[in-house]
C-alpha cells in the first residue's frame, strides 16, 4: 500500500467570502496526512446475474431513477411479446411488472424528465404499430400516449433538452415485407401527452443512429434506405436542431453502414463503430466532431460485429460487446474497449454467453448490465454484469444542518490515478424526508487551485442537464446537480442556501463507473455538528467488485485538531451497514468499545487522527451502502469533519 501526499489547493484572486470559505477548506483537508492510491491492479470481466422471468431479443432496457431497469417487450422465440420486467440490482433478481397494451419488437423506450418511460412502435406480428405507451415506475402500469401519424419500427427517439422526444426515420410495412423506410420525424409533448409533426430528413432511413450532442443538436447517421425505391446502405448522416425543427447535412461517414452503434464520448466527438455494409460485417469505427463537422477515422475493432451494444462507461471509454461476426450468423462473445486518448481497441473479458440484439445497461453502481438476446439458435433469458473484481467507491455523501458563512457544507474529493472521470456531483434538500430540509440548494465545485469549474442552482437549467437526466437526476426541480468528466486530482464542493437559506442539506459525489487507473480516492467534508436529526451523516457505497470481494477503509471523525474556531470538542462515530445495522463505534480511536487497542492498527495505515479524543474505525467492507454518523460526546456541537480513506 503506498500513501501520497494529500494534493494542495492553493488560493486565487476572489472574491472575501469565498476566499474564506477555500481558506478553511486548505486548512481542513491540511489535516488529512495522505489519500490512498489502490496497491493493486483491476481485472475487468462479465460474470452472470439473475436470469430474465423469459427470454427476449430486439427488447429495449432503461435505466429508472429508482436504480431498477426496466426491459419491455421484444421476441421470445415465438411471438412478440408485451411483458415487461424489472431488474434490481440490490438483489441481482428479476421480477415481472405490468404488461404493455401490445405486443411489440423493435421499439424504442425513453427516459422522460418525470420518471416515467415512454414507449413508442415496434412491430407485433408483421404488422407495424403506431400506438405509445407509458410506464409508471410508481404504480407500475401502463397508460396510452397517443399514437404516432406513421406506424414505425427501427426508429430512433431522442430526448431533446426542451423535454420533448424526437422520433426520426424507421420502417413501414405495406404488405408484409413489402415496404418503405420513412424520412417522416414527430414529437412528443409529454406535457401536453400530444404528438406533432417536425422536419423531415432528407433520406428516408431505418437502422440508423440517433445521438443528442452537448449543443442540444441530434446527429442521426447512416441507416438503411432499401425499401421501394432500393436505394441500399447510407454514408449521409444529418443534424435536427430542436429550435428550427429543421434538419441538415453532417457530412458522410467514410463507409455505408447500418446496425452499427453510436456513442458519445466525453469530449463531444461521436464514436461509430462497426455495423453492416449490406454484404459483409465491419470492423471499422469513425468520429464525428461536432466543432468541425467532420468524420475521420480512428481505431478499428478487432473483430466485425453488427448488433452489437456500445456502453460509454464513466472512465472515458467505449465497451462494445457481442454482436454478430459474419453474415451468414454467429454471435460474438467478445468484448472490446475503445481508448479515446490513443484511438485504440484492447480486448476485454468476454461475456459468459455469447449474443447479438441484446441490450446493455451501465447501472449507478458503475456496472453494465448485459441482458437477453440471441446466441444465434435461441432466445436468451440470461444476464450478464460487466464488472471490475476488488470493489472500489463508488459514491460519497453527507447530510447536515447548512447554515451561513463559515458554516455552509464544504467537502472535498479526490480522484487518483491518471485517466479522467465522469462524476455527478448533487445538492440535495427539498427531497429530504427531514424536518427544516434545506428549501433551495446551490452547489459550486471548485479545482486543485481554488478555481470555480462550475456552479448549479436548479439542475434542469444546467448545461448538461440531459446528462443528469439520463443517470442521477434529482427528484425535485430546485435541488442541483453538475456532470462531468474531470481529470485526477482534489476538488471542492461548497453547498449553501439560495439568499442565505438555511437547513437540512445533502452533498453527494457518484463514480459513474470505474477504471483499472482512476479511483475516488477519499472524501473529507466539514461543517457544524448539531443535535438529534441534525448531527453529521456521511453516507458511501462500495462496488463495482465481484462477489465476495472487499475493500479495506478507515472512516475518521475529526474535530480538536480543526484549526478552526468553534471545533467539536470530542466526536464520535458510528458505523452502520445499508440495512441500519450498527458494524462498529469508536469514542477514542486508540481503543474499541470493549476497552481493547486499535492503536497499532491505525497507525499503521500513517493516517491516524492527531488527537486523542477524535474517533477512527479501520473496517474491511464489502460491496453495499454504508453510513457513517458523527456527533458530539454528550449532546456537544460544533464543527466537525468526516473522512473515509480506500485503503484497497
Amino acid at each position: 500500500m503506498r500513501i501520497l501526499p494529500l494534493l494542495r489547493i492553493g488560493l486565487l484572486s476572489v472574491g472575501s467570502a469565498l476566499a474564506r470559505r477555500l481558506t478553511l477548506l486548505l486548512l481542513f483537508l491540511g489535516v488529512g496526512l495522505g489519500l490512498v492510491q489502490p496497491c493493486r491492479g483491476v481485472s475487468i470481466g462479465f460474470a452472470n446475474t439473475g436470469s430474465l422471468v423469459q427470454g427476449r431479443a430486439s427488447h429495449t432496457a432503461t435505466l429508472l431513477p429508482n436504480g431498477k431497469v426496466l426491459v419491455t417487450g421484444g421476441y421470445n422465440g415465438n411471438v412478440d411479446s408485451a411483458t415487461a420486467e424489472l431488474y434490481d440490482p440490490a438483489s441481482g433478481t428479476w421480477t415481472a411488472t405490468g404488461s404493455l397494451a401490445t405486443r411489440r419488437e423493435q421499439h424504442t423506450a425513453t427516459l422522460l424528465p418525470n420518471g416515467k418511460v415512454l414507449v413508442v412502435g415496434g412491430i407485433d406480428f408483421f404488422t407495424d404499430v403506431a400506438s405509445a405507451e407509458l410506464y409508471d415506475p410508481a404504480s407500475g402500469t401502463w397508460t396510452a400516449a397517443g399514437s404516432l401519424t406513421f406506424a414505425r419500427r427501427s426508429h430512433t427517439t431522442t430526448l431533446l433538452p426542451n423535454g420533448k422526444v424526437l422520433v426520426a426515420g424507421g420502417f413501414a410495412d405495406v404488405l408484409g415485407y413489402i415496404g418503405n423506410p420513412l424520412a417522416s420525424a414527430e414529437l412528443y409533448d409529454p406535457a401536453t401527452g400530444t404528438w406533432t409533426s417536425t422536419g423531415s430528413l432528407a433520406s428516408a432511413r431505418f437502422q440508423h443512429t440517433a445521438t443528442l450532442l452537448p449543443n442540444g443538436t441530434v446527429l442521426v447517421a447512416g441507416g438503411d434506405n432499401y425499401g421501394n425505391n432500393r436505394q441500399g446502405i447510407l454514408t449521409s448522416a444529418e443534424l435536427y436542431d430542436p429550435a428550427s425543427g429543421t434538419w441538415t447535412s453532417a457530412g458522410r461517414l467514410a463507409s455505408v453502414r447500418y446496425q452499427h452503434t453510436a456513442t458519445l464520448l466525453g469530449n463531444g466527438n461521436v464514436l461509430v463503430t462497426g455495423g453492416s455494409n449490406g454484404n459483409v460485417n465491419l470492423a471499422t469505427a469513425e468520429l464525428y466532431d461536432p466543432a468541425s463537422g467532420a468524420w475521420t477515422a480512428t481505431g478499428s475493432l478487432a473483430a466485425t460485429r453488427r448488433n452489437h451494444t456500445g456502453t460509454s462507461l464513466p472512465t472515458g471509454k467505449v465497451l462494445v460487446a457481442g454482436g454478430i461476426y459474419n453474415s451468414s450468423g454467429g454471435a460474438l462473445a467478445s468484448a472490446e474497449l475503445y481508448e479515446p486518448a490513443s484511438g485504440t481497441w484492447i480486448t476485454t473479458g468476454s461475456l459468459t454467453t455469447a449474443r447479438e440484439y441484446h441490450t446493455a445497461t451501465l447501472l449507478p453502481n458503475g456496472k453494465v448490465l448485459v441482458a437477453g438476446g440471441i446466441d444465434g439458435n435461441s432466445c436468451l433469458a440470461s444476464a450478464e454484469l460487466y464488472e471490475q473484481s476488488m470493489p472500489t467507491m463508488l459514491n460519497i455523501s453527507t447530510r447536515m444542518r447548512v447554515l451561513t458563512g463559515d458554516k455552509v457544507l464544504i467537502g472535498g474529493f479526490i480522484i487518483t490515478g491518471t485517466e479522467p472521470k465522469t462524476v455527478i456531483v448533487r445538492g440535495i434538500g427539498p427531497s429530504l424526508s427531514v424536518p427544516g430540509a434545506l428549501a433551495d440548494p446551490v452547489i459550486e465545485v471548485h479545482g486543485s487551485h481554488g478555481e470555480l469549474l462550475a456552479m448549479n442552482d436548479n439542475w434542469r437549467d444546467g448545461l448538461y442537464a440531459q446528462q443528469v437526466a439520463s443517470t442521477l437526476p434529482p427528484s425535485s426541480d430546485l435541488e442541483s446537480a453538475l456532470w462531468g468528466t474531470i481529470n485526477p486530482g482534489a476538488y471542492t464542493v461548497i453547498l449553501s442556501g439560495k439568499d442565505g437559506g438555511t437547513g437540512v442539506g445533502l452533498v453527494e459525489v457518484y463514480d459513474l463507473g470505474q477504471s483499472a487507473t482512476s479511483t475516488l480516492g477519499n472524501v473529507s467534508t466539514r461543517g457544524f455538528v448539531d443535535t438529534g436529526d441534525n448531527v453529521m451523516i456521511g453516507g458511501f457505497i462500495v462496488g463495482g467488485g465481484a462477489s465476495g470481494g472487499t475493500s479495506q477503509l478507515l472512516v475518521r471523525a475529526l474535530g480538536p485538531s480543526l484549526p478552526v474556531a468553534g471545533a467539536l470538542a470530542d466526536p464520535t462515530l458510528e458505523l452502520h451497514d445499508g440495512n441500519g445495522t450498527t458494524i462498529a463505534t469508536n469514542d477514542n480511536w486508540k481503543t474499541r468499545p470493549d476497552g481493547a487497542s486499535q492503536q497499532a492498527e491505525i497507525e499503521a495505515t500513517t493516517i491516524p487522527p492527531t488527537n486523542d479524543l477524535e474517533s477512527a474505525l479501520l473496517s474491511t467492507l464489502g460491496p453495499g451502502n454504508y453510513t457513517a454518523i458523527v456527533r458530539g460526546k454528550n449532546n456537544t456541537t460544533g464543527i466537525g469533519l468526516v473522512e473515509v480513506y480506500n485503503l484497497q
